[in-house]
């Protein structure tokens, strides 16, 4: 069962409004804990199939007030308009936004809306060109300025405006009875280029568009497919009717509510007609699911319709003329509506619009859970309090599924559609919040992995600079300096405001980082917060957070994370300008998805270093195309691809996990990605050497197929690989889709050898003109390994530009006759300004027992600038011998997964680390610890020894050149 929480009210407030509006106020919910539905085995597929199940009765009660803009708050919104400048900014905004519609008739705005007889077209031509100057404008690039030039769009380069005809007149001249444009009717003697209107003229018909596009040496461009959805249906309908409604909130005056009527009755009379087969994405019209826009806007659009009815609805329901109006073109079009009352407007609009949209689910299925909190949306806004318990359920199940995967519905495409439930979430649960104070704490109480959403992209924001280009999101190397689980701004309209959501999620959560994305988006200031025009008290949230700022801080504390349900972790050091950090992305498969299994991203001196390509280019075909398709390739990433195949779709699992004080490892395990694969395994230690500085082992382990290619490449730069001796072959293959050229190889290296990129920053800007920053890859893999250079394809500017780039690439390659092949690659990558602090590394020989161990296992010396030495011992998991092992060349020996020394100049033990281990040994240092002690982190000082990380009592043995320790917590 589910209750109301009681709303506490004065009982002479309480008789002022309806039991229903009373009823909408009271909108946060409890569950008992006995009568809980367990959500928690709910999939995104066991919701869908709820919700294509939840339609509208057809003689279901027509709406009988606004829900989410009831009295109460229409005053407060107009008392803060009063009170506060910002406020005044926000209504004065909206008011002029609405200006340009209150200038049309209002037969002018019952004209606006067309038709389903003229293809629509979502780009003019995705991979295309202009005609007339010949240079390439694809996807979205076309200019439309649909008040100024009304059916015209615009190429950007020689600003041509097409089509060249006269396409208002010739529509005009085909509207039929129904008051919709017919082709069969339209004047046809009007297609010709106006400019050149001589029937001899050889440009006569350049540029002339039916409504069908313009054709020329077998392509087609359309111009007017096009305007009709990005500028008249988006700009002009759509924002009229969201633009008018906002008005009418701010202002009271119910003439932007007429006006925005007129457009959604008229809208309403012709939504059910419109599909996918009239609308062409990609020059392909072969998916009916879609209204005006394919499926991926038609359900936030139509949230936006639902939201704009319930703004209005409370002035248009006693408006005479707007009825009178209607039924004046109900009688003069023939419509099957006659639009003779209140009643049956809102039939028209709430039946046989939103009934309609209930009623075709595939019509707007979008990403998760978009079409969901569409139905949520319309439901709540025509049927709420009576179907209260109803939506609150499938809400439940909504979150339950859109929160599942460490918060998320386990989308990728970091900053893209993994942010979609985050955004989503928010600006419909922000309305019922603005009703209701209690709801949210009260949501957070029955669904506590809400907090996770929000969480998310606090945790994975990389210096505060990036996000890990995961799946389909972002462009190669640039900075994301804006918090992506939310979006802010100073004037949300009569929406709910992002800066109140997360401060009343603070207030529910008690967790600071939430009020430091406040903080930092309001620009490290108070002022103005929370620019909601519905806020109850402006000023004691400013305080709250104001003093949450005092006591934190403004900057975020975000230590090394692993998202194991989403499968990425990121390991943290440094401080400030010196914050360096690598990125591990650890599976394959599902929506939005690449094959970047293992996919290894190192960030440093405020530089992505190893940054993924992005989202993918699809203005050169769409997503089949073969460059749209490289970016999801295995090949395309930083990683390991096997007989040059794709990764399969599975889920990796953590095989270690070391955050200490100068060394930071992670890695993980995931055999199922390669086809008859025995072992996929990378493991990654970052480690410090000053407050500034860090290189970073990389260990892949792979055992399987004949042919593992170990892919690195940088940003962009200039690649250079002294000691190598290249020689020009033939493309390997790594799939029809591949865009690699240029391949080089040297399949006999010699020691040394080493990569060295070349940072060539001309595509930012982010570094200091006489900046020199540079990555290093130091091959350590003992094995009979080729190494080579290539070139892989990119957009640099991301985007849907058409600008083309081709970035260098280093790969190291192993083949086998016999499968399964079995391939340890080490290597050492290092960051640096100006010049190197590594001078020197080797590889260790491991044995145990006095026998030589396998290449699985892995031991390296690191010699720094400063004389100081590392030694690093990653043994193999899934091999340990029950001995010790220890190095030959070295006089270190230890049982452990990871185990680190660090060594003065003077040759002094200064550090030791041991992770999943119980021995470590060196000439100098004796430590034993119990087993399963997991980290243990000692800095030593002469006979002293301060344990930094990990269990004071699994220490069981500490000698120091013989003798015991004396160990101190720090």
């Amino acid at each position: 069962m589910i209750l109301p929480i009681q709303c506490v009210t004065g009982s002479s407030f309480l008789m002022a409004y309806s039991p229903a509006l009373l009823l909408a106020m009271c909108l946060a919910v409890v569950l008992t804990p006995g009568e809980a539905r367990s959500e928690a085995s709910l999939t995104i597929q066991d919701v869908e199939a709820e919700f294509r199940a939840w339609s509208r009765e057809k003689d279901a009660p027509l709406k009988q007030a606004s829900v989410f803009f009831p009295p109460r708050l229409i005053d407060q919104a107009r008392a803060n308009i009063e009170r506060y400048a910002w406020a005044k900014a926000i209504e004065r905004n909206v008011v002029e936004r609405a200006q340009r519609w209150m200038a049309f008739s209002d037969d002018e705005l019952w004209g606006m809306i067309f038709g389903p007889t003229i293809s629509r077209a979502w780009m003019v031509w995705s991979d295309g060109y202009c005609p007339a100057c010949k240079k390439s404008v694809t996807m979205y690039n076309w200019a439309l300025d649909p008040f100024n030039h009304p059916w015209k769009v615009q190429c950007p380069h020689c600003k041509q405006w097409f089509p060249t005809n006269d396409f208002e007149k010739y529509y005009r001249s085909g509207i039929d009875e129904h008051g919709v444009f017919d082709p069969a009717l339209a004047d046809r003697s009007l297609l010709f280029n106006v400019e050149h209107p001589d029937p001899s003229d050889p440009l006569h018909r350049f540029g002339v568009d039916d409504g069908e596009g313009f054709v020329q040496d077998g392509h087609r461009w359309r111009f007017i497919g096009n305007y009709l959805v990005k500028g008249l249906w988006k700009q002009v309908i759509l924002e009229g009717i969201n633009n008018l409604a906002a008005a009418y909130v701010v202002t009271g005056d119910p003439a932007y509510a007429h006006k925005a009527g007129i457009l959604l009755d008229r809208l309403a009379d012709l939504h059910p007609q419109y599909n996918g087969s009239q609308l062409y994405v990609y020059e392909k019209n072969t998916d009916p699911n879609a209204y005006l826009s394919p499926w991926h806007d038609a359900a936030p659009e139509i949230r936006q319709l639902a939201l704009a009815y319930d703004q209005i609805f409370d002035a248009i329901r006693h408006d005479a003329s707007l009825v009178a109006f209607l039924r004046d073109k109900a009688r003069r079009y023939k419509l099957t509506n006659p639009k003779a009352s209140f009643a049956d407007i809102q039939r028209n609009i709430e039946n046989h619009m939103f009934g309609d949209v209930l009623a075709n689910f595939n019509k707007i299925n979008s990403n998760y859970p978009s079409t969901q909190l569409t139905f949520i949306t319309i439901h709540t806004v025509l049927g709420w309090p009576q179907n209260k318990e109803q939506v609150l359920d499938k809400l439940g199940s909504v979150i339950e599924t859109a929160t599942a995967v460490d918060g998320l519905s386990g989308e990728k495409g970091t900053c893209v559609y993994a942010a979609t439930s985050s955004h989503m979430l928010a600006d419909l649960l922000g309305y019922y919040q603005r009703v209701s104070p209690d709801f949210l704490a009260g949501l957070l109480q029955r669904h506590p992995r809400l907090h996770d959403t929000y969480r998310f992209h606090i945790d994975t924001w990389i210096m505060g600079q990036f996000y890990p280009n995961v799946g389909d999101t972002g462009r190669l190397g640039y900075r994301a300096t804006s918090y992506a689980g939310l979006g802010f701004t100073r004037d949300p309209g009569v929406k709910p405001s992002n800066y109140s959501f997360l401060w009343n999620l603070y207030q529910a959560t008690a967790d600071p980082a939430l009020v430091q994305v406040i903080y930092g988006a309001n620009k490290q200031s108070v002022d103005g917060l929370p620019y909601d025009l519905f806020a109850q008290d402006p000023e004691a949230m400013q305080q709250g957070v104001q003093a949450v700022i005092h006591k934190h801080g403004p900057d975020l504390a975000v230590s090394s994370v692993n998202k194991q349900q989403w499968c990425l972790a990121i390991m943290r050091s440094g401080q400030g300008d010196h914050q360096r950090a690598f990125s591990l992305a650890y599976d394959a498969g599902g929506r939005h998805v690449h094959a970047n299994g293992m996919n290894l991203d190192i960030y440093a001196y405020g530089y992505d270093l190893m940054p993924d390509f992005g989202y993918p280019q699809v203005q050169f075909g769409g997503w089949g195309s073969p460059r749209a398709r490289w970016y999801t390739l295995s090949a395309a990433h930083n990683t390991v691809t096997v007989d040059g195949q794709q990764q399969q779709n599975a889920q990796g699992q953590t095989t270690l996990w070391a955050d200490g004080s100068i060394i930071h490892a992670f890695g993980a395990s995931c055999p199922q990605m390669i086809q008859g694969g025995q072992r996929y395994e990378r493991n990654v230690v970052m480690v410090d050497i000053d407050d500034r500085n860090a290189y970073f082992l990389d260990v892949f382990r792979v055992v399987g197929g004949q042919r593992h290619t170990y892919f690195l490449h940088s940003n962009f730069s200039t690649l250079t690989t002294p000691g190598l001796t290249l020689s020009p072959i033939s493309n390997p293959d790594f799939g029809p889709y591949a865009q690699l050229r240029h391949f080089q190889l040297d399949d006999e290296p010699q020691s040394p050898w080493h990569a060295d990129w070349k940072i060539d920053d001309h595509y930012y800007n982010y570094l200091p003109e006489d900046a020199d920053l540079h990555l290093r890859y130091i091959p350590l893999t003992s094995e009979p390994v080729m190494a080579g250079v290539c070139e892989a394809w990119v957009v640099p500017s991301g985007g849907f530009s058409a600008t083309e780039a081709w970035l260098p690439r280093l790969y190291l390659e192993r083949r086998s006759d016999r499968p399964p092949l079995s391939s340890t690659f080490v290597g050492l990558l290092e960051p640096y300004m100006n010049s190197p602090k590594v001078v020197e590394s080797r590889r260790l020989t491991l044995t145990a027992g006095g026998h030589a161990l396998p290449e699985s296992y892995v031991a390296v010396e690191v010699r720094l600038a400063d004389d100081r030495r590392d030694v690093l011992i990653c043994c193999d998991p899934e091999a340990m011998p029950a001995a010790e092992v220890e190095a030959r060349e070295f006089p270190i020996a230890a049982r452990a997964d990871l185990a680190h020394v660090r060594q003065e100049a003077d040759g002094r033990t200064s550090r030791v680390s041991l992770v999943n281990g119980t021995m470590l040994r060196t000439e100098d240092v004796l430590l034993r610890v119990r087993e399963g002690s997991g980290l243990i982190d000692l800095q030593l000082e002469r006979g002293r020894a301060v344990l930094l990380r990990g269990d004071i009592q699994a220490i069981t043995e500490l000698r120091i050149n013989g003798e015991p320790a004396q160990l101190a917590a720090p």
